[in-house]
């Protein structure tokens, strides 16, 4: 019978196989079995620990790194307090320092983009330690106190921070769509309200799903084969009429 862990460690291995951009085909052809084998085996999500091993020595992967995600798979969110919240709100430009430290920035890249002297570098760091959010040590070196992707909503105190930044990403998007990895996608029509909430259960699963799949590509891959990447979704009922402008016209 299979098992909730039997199917946790293959959908993990699939993940990985994923990440590596290795295909079924291709694991068949290494491991001198057929292509419908290894289907049948993620199919039923029955692995035997020697096969296991097999796939896992194909993309160079530790068995043991499978298993320890096939346990703790879930993404890690970090939450902050509201006072943090607060203080972030009131100074955008360390809400930006701490995004790029908690997205594994190196204090020199940020220095070098950014031109920052030391004392500006050291006075961000000294401050985030200050309200909790890193742990300030020599040199300018520092550990995070949040570990994870930073969990923050909108309607809160850092709404105005996270609106902003949605609106120069879109922007961003609109001017780039079509390059290599970027896509503006917009449309109006009518629905029933049974649709509209299909549509946005099936945004939110896309979205948990690639989360999911983005969390497994950082586990097993290198940093240099990743790429930095932001969504955003948006589905909402919307009235274009008298949110549009339609000023007279004077002749």
């Amino acid at each position: 019978m299979r098992t909730a862990a039997n199917a946790e460690i293959t959908n993990a291995l699939k993940g990985a196989l994923k990440s590596k951009g290795m295909t079924y085909r291709e694991v068949a052809e290494k491991l001198d079995l057929s292509e419908k084998t290894i289907k049948r085996l993620f199919r039923d999500k029955d692995c035997s620990l020697t096969r296991l091993n097999d796939i896992c020595d194909l993309i160079d992967l530790s068995i043991f790194d499978l298993l320890d995600f096939a346990k703790n798979y879930n993404e890690p969110l970090a939450k902050l307090s509201y006072q943090q919240q607060v203080y972030l709100g009131e100074n955008p430009y360390h809400f930006n320092f701490l995004i790029l430290l908690t997205t594994e920035h190196p204090i020199e890249q940020i220095q070098t983009t950014y031109d920052l002297s030391d004392v500006s570098v050291f006075r961000y760091l000294r401050d985030l330690d200050r309200e909790g959010l890193i742990e300030l040590g020599p040199n300018n070196s520092y550990k995070l106190r949040t570990q994870g992707k930073l969990l923050m909503q909108l309607h809160g105190p850092v709404h105005h921070n996270i609106l902003q930044k949605n609106e120069q990403f879109l922007n961003y998007v609109v001017q780039h769509d079509g390059e290599k990895g970027t896509q503006f996608n917009s449309a109006f029509r009518f629905m029933s309200e049974h649709t509209l909430m299909a549509l946005n259960q099936d945004l939110t699963n896309l979205s948990r799903q690639y989360r999911k799949q983005a969390y497994q590509d950082e586990v097993f891959l290198p940093k240099d084969k990743l790429v930095p990447v932001k969504w955003t979704t948006l589905a909402s009922p919307f009235s274009i009429c008298g949110e549009w402008e339609l000023p007279e016209l004077e002749r």
